[in-house]
């Protein structure tokens, strides 16, 4: 009887910890409810975003990133079950960030913006690579009159697909959706509500195909500016990505290029071909390829301007042509291509940057 006591306490012991282990980040999105409200203690303005953060925390503390947030603020961080690597408080500033000592990134961020007549925003950011693939942004209209959190709606346009991270900061009312091979888009604070700001129309995404016989392709710190970066070597490979070989091949060879200027692109990516880049990066157009996506055998028209009112300057009738991207439309709905059939502007739908693969 013992025996059987001693195991029945102890699984009750256990049942917290196996509980917590349950909600994942993207458990949470699925636990989300408009119609929900989440209570907090008013107890004057130096105390309130601690009372939202642990409100928070509190509802989602079977997630170990929100019960380790919760135990920053209630000092029982003796029975975390992940090590906290980062934790930053900014009262002034409404701000929290915390991150675990994990293998892969996980994080999570907090603001409160303060709006007019005891209203506001509660906004918190959560990644873990560890368990997700996807970072998640949660919003929460906020009444300190009342002391109460109500979870809203995201901002219309965004796209967890394309989202690497967000980044929460800690002034100004823009957050930062950050992805590694497109400009960053943005999540502004405008009268009162957040608006998402969609950077990607203004780029395309393509790999180099340089006809140069010698098989290296110059990257240039401006247009017609220093060569920084040789693509065609061998990339200098983390210990991470050694046993990934065929990885950096396509990242070092096909990237997202924006802001077209007499030929030239500026390079989205961070690093290319290993290098990290600090500054701006160039590629000429010459060296760039796309392909077209007309695998029905559909014949394309290049148009003389961005317009499909303005005169055909040359068909295409191959399927999947490969084209060379000269320049965008501010827009981001017509890009200006060379072909074996001439050139022109062409709808950008119609092309396909990746080197391995069909586009959707």
């Amino acid at each position: 009887m013992k025996r059987i006591l001693t195991l029945s306490m102890t699984l009750m012991c256990m049942l917290p910890l196996l509980a917590q282990q349950k909600l994942s980040v993207f458990g949470i999105a699925e636990k989300w409810d408009e119609s929900k409200e989440y209570s907090f203690i008013n107890a004057g303005s130096g105390h309130l975003f601690g009372e939202m953060v642990k409100s928070f925390a509190r509802e989602y503390d079977a997630n170990p990133m929100m019960h380790a947030l919760l135990a920053q603020f209630t000092g029982d961080s003796e029975n975390i079950d992940i090590a906290v690597a980062e934790f930053k408080l900014d009262e002034k500033n409404n701000y929290v960030k915390l991150r675990l000592k994990t293998e892969e990134l996980a994080e999570t961020e907090a603001r409160f913006w303060p709006l007019p007549d005891d209203k506001g925003w509660f906004v918190i950011k959560m990644i873990n690579l560890d368990e997700d693939t996807l970072p998640r942004i949660y919003f929460l209209r906020v009444d300190t009159a009342k002391g109460v959190m109500k979870p809203a709606r995201e901002p219309e346009g965004m796209n967890y697909g394309m989202s690497d991270n967000f980044i929460i900061p800690r002034t100004g009312g823009s957050i930062e959706v950050y992805n590694e091979y497109v400009p960053s888009d943005h999540i502004v604070l405008k009268d009162g509500v957040f608006v998402y700001q969609d950077s990607a129309p203004v780029s395309i995404y393509c790999y180099v195909n340089d006809p140069d016989p010698s098989g290296i392709t110059n990257v240039r710190d401006k247009p017609s500016g220093k060569v920084i970066v040789r693509l065609g070597g061998e990339p200098e490979l983390s210990p991470e990505e050694e046993e990934y070989e065929d990885w950096p091949e396509f990242e070092s060879n096909a990237f997202t290029v924006y802001n077209p200027k007499n030929g030239w692109w500026q390079i989205h990516a961070k690093t290319v071909n290993g290098v990290e880049i600090a500054g701006e990066a160039w590629i000429h157009y010459s060296v760039l390829e796309m392909r077209t996506r007309n695998y029905g055998g559909q014949s394309l028209n290049l148009y003389q301007e961005p317009s499909a009112d303005s005169s055909v300057a040359a068909v295409i009738k191959t399927e999947e042509a490969a084209v060379r991207p000269m320049d965008l439309s501010p827009d981001g709905e017509w890009t200006k291509v060379k072909a074996q059939a001439g050139t022109g502007w062409i709808e950008t739908r119609w092309l396909c940057g990746n080197p391995y693969t069909t586009c959707p």
